[in-house]
């Protein structure tokens, strides 16, 4: 009898151990976080010139180069008369601080919309 009840105790306690979370002395990894970042003809845009032709798209485009290099732009492409990429990033401010040097950017000939972007189809951009 004592050993029955001993079993049954041996099981209750593993099974509640495996229902609990595990405890780690490492701290989980902080999750994926992506971004869009829209271009559109911002107050400098030049009506004039195509878009290869505007002040700063040869640096422009270097930066995007860059940040795929990196890993951080998951997708990108044109729509209409806009840009878009999909970066990943820790937060919204790092994912802000991508552009920050944009020349484009910070002479206004584009203007730069920032939104999250959270996927929900398992795989989509991954």
């Amino acid at each position: 009898m004592i050993i029955r009840i001993l079993l049954i105790i041996m099981l209750v306690t593993s099974w509640s151990m495996a229902q609990s979370p595990a405890s780690s002395s490492q701290p989980a990894a902080p999750a994926k976080q992506y971004f869009i970042a829209i271009f559109s003809k911002g107050p400098a845009w030049d009506e004039a010139k195509p878009a290869n032709e505007q002040a700063g798209f040869r640096e422009h485009s270097e930066n995007l180069r860059r940040l795929r290099a990196e890993k951080k732009i998951s997708i990108g492409g044109r729509y209409g008369d806009k840009g878009m990429v999909i970066v990943e990033a820790q937060n919204e401010a790092d994912a802000r601080a991508l552009f920050v040097s944009d020349v484009m950017v910070e002479k206004k000939t584009f203007t730069l919309e920032l939104n999250q972007f959270r996927p929900f189809y398992k795989g989509a951009i991954e």
